[in-house]
């Protein structure tokens, strides 16, 4: 659609051994944000089943109106904690963070 842009952002990460246990939490963490911040067009949530040494064990996408919605998102008192508790849990070299404007 012209004149249209749509900000996909993607994350992917790998849980630390100690806190794979935390999968199930994580990933309620995650689905709640959509409900608690209205800047979030669309969320979904994604965990890999096929556990190789180079893969991810979840991936959060989600869709913002534009990139100012989503550095809003950034600095959402929801969306810190979240953050926060996946940063403890992950091993931070295995974060994948893709952001890109749909055009």
């Amino acid at each position: 659609m012209q004149g249209v842009t749509m900000h996909q952002h993607y994350v992917m990460f790998k849980l630390k051994d100690e806190y794979k246990k935390d999968l199930p939490e994580v990933v309620k963490k995650l689905k709640r944000l959509q409900d608690e911040i209205p800047l979030i067009k669309m969320s979904e949530v994604f965990v890999n089943e096929i556990h190789g040494p180079h893969s991810y064990d979840v991936m959060f996408h989600a869709v913002f109106d534009d990139t100012e919605s989503f550095k809003a998102y950034m600095k959402h008192p929801a969306h810190i904690p979240v953050q926060k508790y996946i940063e403890e849990r992950v091993f931070i070299d295995k974060i994948a963070d893709i952001d890109f404007v749909q055009e």
